[in-house]
């Protein structure tokens, strides 16, 4: 749902807004504002993510002239929640390790 950022309907960067402003932080509504708040330190590498990483994501072939057009939370063991725009809908978890999100992953965001 795009625009969304409450559990009634969230975007991707209403879903990590929401949770993150539930632990006290303060996020802008995009993925690229987000990436771009300069919150936290930044990892470029799956590797170095920790279970509440927020994680970001950009095809630019898709999303010319964007910094990034998806964003979630890392969980841990290679997975990471997010709310989906695809057929599946709403909050899901998907794998950071194979297939889109591996090959077009930004970089994370360490609060």
């Amino acid at each position: 749902m795009y625009g969304g950022a409450s559990p009634r309907g969230f975007d991707c960067s209403g879903f990590t807004m929401y949770v993150y402003s539930q632990h006290g932080y303060s996020l802008p509504h995009s993925a690229t504002s987000q990436w771009q708040s300069g919150l936290g330190t930044r990892v470029y590498s799956i590797s170095e993510l920790q279970p509440g990483d927020l994680v970001f994501f950009n095809d630019p072939s898709r999303n010319a002239g964007k910094a990034c057009s998806h964003a979630g939370i890392y969980t841990g063991d290679g997975q990471f929640i997010h709310s989906s725009s695809s057929r599946s809908g709403g909050v899901i978890v998907s794998s950071l390790t194979s297939g889109y999100y591996n090959t077009y992953f930004v970089g994370g965001i360490q609060v």
